[in-house]
């Protein structure tokens, strides 16, 4: 019998090099990769292959991928287009109340407190953010300029909103932070009125004007470095905030810079919802309209009302003095679709014609303004997701 002879045992020599793997790759190399990475899935997955890695992607903060990603209530992520589609959870991120900007917001439920958390480093953004229920009133004058009647900005039926002093209930009903993070902007109040209401992040109070009166506050954000709101008249107002002497920042001036069209009698039918947000160097306002339509009989015994939904896209011309409607929303440097909704609004640059110029709604609680709950309806390509995190 032949026996076969034994394999030697391989042996490395003292010259060739130790075997290397992939937790060897220096950080700086990994922070390249990090950024080369297209969604926010595959970012995941970096930081969770080893601990070298991990450590990399702390080090080395990627910008936001161009797709946008959606965050539901329970923690799960969705990249928005089919080539990014693949979910992704985080337990950790589950029970936000809403968005803004990069951030996810929460709330303390021991003192109210609000914290903006970034959910994928698992750390807070910044420091908290008082209670709306610790609202200082500040009675420094403010300069209101080309500004229309403030009675024509809440009813008069109203009797807590006829006051220039805080609601004893106000709520957050929107968000903005600074571009460089040092200055948060809020609209408190009840309903569909509000203030502008002002701090900076770990302070122990938001400041009110107390000669400030209540405005239907639609939208706001931060354009170019200065504070631009919409109200239900869709005037464009200009808000200066100023910071003297080490006082908190507080709202100093307030300037109309477009005039809008009041609503009329027919306004009572339908349901306007507005946004405003920054474009690629523009600021646009997006316009949704929702009314019912006549009765149609379904059934021999049943009659029930379409929902006719609609809207235009307008960009403000600060030269002119007015909106002008749009029909693309891109510019040279690419198109762009838009996200939209109450908590965070985002212009998107996308590749080819399928998303560009598109508009898609998120329904993030916008439907608290609307007359009857039943009128929810979403456009074409619209989103249930409520909140555009990276978008």
């Amino acid at each position: 019998m032949v026996q076969r002879p034994r394999k030697r045992a391989r042996t490395t020599s003292p010259c060739s090099p130790p075997a290397s793997s992939w937790r060897d790759l220096p950080l700086d190399v990994a922070g390249e990769v990090l950024r080369r990475l297209p969604s926010y899935a595959d970012r995941i997955c970096f930081g969770a292959t080893c601990r070298s890695w991990r450590t990399s992607a702390r080090q080395h903060r990627a910008p936001p991928p161009m797709s946008p990603c959606l965050c539901f209530a329970d923690g799960s992520f969705r990249g928005f287009f089919p080539e990014d589609a693949r979910p992704f959870r985080l337990p950790a991120a589950a029970g936000w109340l809403g968005s803004c900007g990069e951030w996810l917001v929460y709330r303390r439920h021991d003192d109210g407190a609000y914290l903006l958390v970034d959910p994928f480093s698992k750390a807070a953004a910044m420091a908290p953010l008082p209670s709306v229920s610790r609202l200082h009133v500040r009675h420094d004058p403010i300069v209101a300029v080309d500004e229309r009647d403030l009675r024509w900005c809440r009813p008069t039926w109203l009797p807590r909103e006829s006051t220039g002093e805080p609601q004893a209930a106000a709520s957050l009903l929107k968000l903005a932070v600074s571009p460089a993070a040092d200055v948060v902007v809020a609209v408190v109040g009840e309903g569909r009125h509000g203030k502008l209401a002002v701090c900076r992040p770990g302070a122990p109070a938001w400041s009110v004007g107390g000669g400030d009166g209540w405005r239907r506050i639609k939208d706001m954000a931060f354009y170019k470095g200065k504070l631009y709101a919409v109200d239900h008249n869709e005037d464009l107002i200009a808000v200066t905030l100023a910071a003297d002497g080490g006082e908190p920042p507080a709202v100093s001036r307030i300037d109309r810079v477009i005039s809008g069209k009041p609503p009329g009698a027919a306004a009572l039918l339908r349901v306007t919802l507005h946004y405003v947000v920054d474009s690629g160097g523009e600021l646009l306002l997006v316009r949704r309209e929702v009314q019912r339509s006549s009765m149609v009989r379904t059934q021999p015994w049943q009659h029930t009302a379409e929902l006719q939904d609609r809207f235009a896209v307008f960009r403000a011309d600060f030269r002119r003095s007015r909106w002008r409607r749009v029909k693309t929303i891109g510019d040279e440097s690419g198109a762009r679709a838009l996200f939209v909704g109450r908590w965070c609004s985002r212009a998107v640059r996308v590749a080819g014609d399928r998303w560009a110029d598109q508009v898609f709604f998120l329904e993030d609680g916008t439907g608290d303004e609307w007359h009857t709950r039943e009128q929810r309806c979403s456009l074409r390509g619209s989103s249930a997701a409520p909140s555009p995190s990276g978008a």
